[in-house]
């Protein structure tokens, strides 16, 4: 079965999203009266979680010798109403795919 939670986000707004109500960690932490799931934290707090996971995988890639011409990462994320976003075991399944790309700086070019 599937149900909504309910993500604020910084601007004021809502992002509901669909969600198994099986997932790992999904306990109704707040049910509004329209029996909503109301998020424990909002969205934007569950995208730092990502930011910082991409960061992680990311850095010691940066510092391969010879540096590399291109450098992907892709990984699947699901969202959940207690633990914000989760890595996705099946890419299939997630709510995003999070693909980073980037190419090396030609030379005297700082890399951002």
């Amino acid at each position: 079965m599937r149900e909504v939670v309910r993500f604020p986000l910084a601007s004021g707004g809502i992002a509901s999203v669909e969600v198994e109500d099986q997932e790992y960690g999904a306990r109704p932490v707040a049910r509004s009266h329209h029996g909503y799931i109301e998020a424990a934290g909002s969205l934007d707090q569950a995208m730092d979680q990502i930011r910082e996971v991409a960061n992680a995988m990311v850095r010691p890639l940066r510092d391969i010798q010879p540096r590399p011409d291109g450098v992907e990462v892709a990984f699947g994320v699901r969202l959940n109403a207690e633990a914000g976003a989760l890595i996705s075991s099946n890419v299939g399944e997630s709510h995003f795919q999070v693909t980073l790309t980037w190419r090396a700086a030609p030379p005297g070019e700082a890399m951002v």
